[in-house]
């Protein structure tokens, strides 16, 4: 398999103090001769888990159909669209859309959630492209879940390396030979994921049910052609398969109590996924990843929530594990305040725990345009530690992050909320020596 410094013809240099130099010389791609093998394995297995689920789907909408012909139905909103504005230095102007639409799968039944599609199209002026969906759809009594997400992003990305520290040292040059010293290393790729989920209600609020995951990464190319790797955990992003494919399949167990799926006021969720990647799936890679994501929702006064969550990851294997598929600190929705992957490595403990405090009453009629009567705030903290062995873990080494975000309520049926967050990462180093991160985020729907 490929590392990311293996893709392109030219020399990255070594220099370390008082250590031998390694000399890493990038040859050219390697082209892989089981590329259309892994191609038909993969739309195989995909093909089949998709004619199962919509057969099972497709059967058991028709029979709540059906059976609540003559129920009255609900009536909210089916579809809720929003403009996406943006703009920064690794993507110029950002233009595009972002949107949910509900759907009504079980008539009449107010004690199943609505379904919904999520779905996000973005477009910069430096070609990069974000195509996004996710779904949930619950059928009739609750019976059947069917969750996942698709995705295709053509997009700026980094590679810190292995660890807790994000201590590597990486200097870049320009067209001009103008150096800047950075802690992680830029590329570009072509990233293709398709992860479904299904799910049998077993008893009340418990379900089980098998899950599939598919990730292509392909065309990667780092943003400057000449860089030298300075310190020994910047070689680390020398070793570390970037491209190809991973394709397993798995279980998930649910316990679920929420109120609202995509805001809760109150209850829990308890998710425990296990996926095993297989040559025969048509994976580039062999292991075993395990995750358990533990939340719970405290309705505090009227409507407002205490929100807490834990969340481990752990990747089991005597074999490489492909960047994007390593326990990831970062992003959107685990510990705000972090690029995602600023911290990385085989196994991760986390924690986070977020105040809503909306302005609002349940069941607002006030048009969208009066945004200022639909509003809300949120505070937020959290923390997590990568590690390869559990006799690693030091409380003192959780890499923090803290923040505070507004809220605007855009469909009051299903209580989703246009979320805008401002987070800071208070791990010193986390952007390069002595320097913090931060991040401004703009998504529909909470982080968790």
């Amino acid at each position: 398999m490929q590392s990311l410094v293996r893709q392109f013809a030219g020399t990255a240099y070594c220099q370390l103090p008082n250590e031998d130099c390694r000399l890493h010389t990038v040859a050219a791609p390697r082209k892989y001769s089981n590329l259309s093998l892994n191609m038909h394995r993969i739309l195989l297995s995909t093909k089949i888990l998709l004619r199962i689920g919509l057969l099972l789907a497709t059967t058991h909408i028709i029979c709540s159909t059906q059976a609540q012909d003559s129920l009255k139905t609900r009536t909210f909103r089916s579809i809720d669209l929003l403009p996406a504005i943006s703009y920064s230095p690794e993507t110029s102007l950002t233009l595009g859309v972002i949107g949910i639409k509900y759907l009504d799968l079980s008539p009449g039944n107010h004690s199943v959630p609505l379904s919904n599609l999520r779905f996000l199209a973005v477009y910069t002026l430096k070609r990069q492209i974000i195509l996004e969906s996710g779904w949930e759809l619950f059928t009739r009594e609750n019976r059947w879940r069917f969750t996942g997400e698709a995705f295709y992003h053509r997009f700026p990305d980094r590679n810190y390396g292995l660890g807790n520290t994000a201590s590597a040292l990486v200097v870049e040059y320009d067209q001009s030979g103008k150096p800047d010293t950075l802690n992680y290393l830029n590329f570009n790729s072509d990233r293709i994921k398709f992860s479904p989920v299904m799910l049998r209600k077993l008893s009340k609020n418990l379900y089980l049910g098998l899950q599939y995951d598919l990730e292509y990464l392909y065309n990667v190319k780092t943003t400057s052609e000449r860089y030298d790797l300075i310190n020994q955990e910047a070689l680390t992003i020398a070793d570390m398969a970037v491209d190809g494919t991973r394709s397993g399949i798995g279980i998930q167990l649910l316990f679920d109590t929420r109120d609202y799926p995509l805001n809760p006021i109150k209850g829990s969720l308890v998710a425990f996924n296990n996926i095993n990647y297989l040559d025969f799936l048509g994976s580039d890679f062999k292991f075993n990843s395990f995750s358990l994501d533990a939340r719970h929702y405290i309705n505090t006064y009227k409507n407002q929530t205490l929100a807490l969550r834990i969340y481990g990851s752990a990747n089991l294997t005597n074999d490489e594990i492909p960047m994007r598929a390593l326990s990831r600190v970062g992003g959107d929705d685990l510990i705000r305040g972090y690029f995602r992957g600023t911290y990385q490595d085989q196994h991760m403990a986390s924690f986070e725990m977020e105040y809503r405090l909306p302005f609002w009453k349940e069941g607002i009629q006030a048009p969208f345009r009066q945004f200022w009567k639909r509003l809300g705030v949120v505070g937020f903290v959290g923390g997590a530690q990568v590690f390869n062995r559990a006799s690693e873990i030091r409380p003192e080494e959780f890499n923090l992050g803290v923040g505070a975000g507004l809220r605007i309520l855009f469909n009051p049926k299903s209580r989703v909320n246009l979320r805008i967050d401002y987070a800071l990462g208070l791990s010193k180093g986390s952007d390069g020596i002595d320097l913090r991160q931060n991040g401004l985020y703009f998504r529909l729907g909470e982080s968790f």
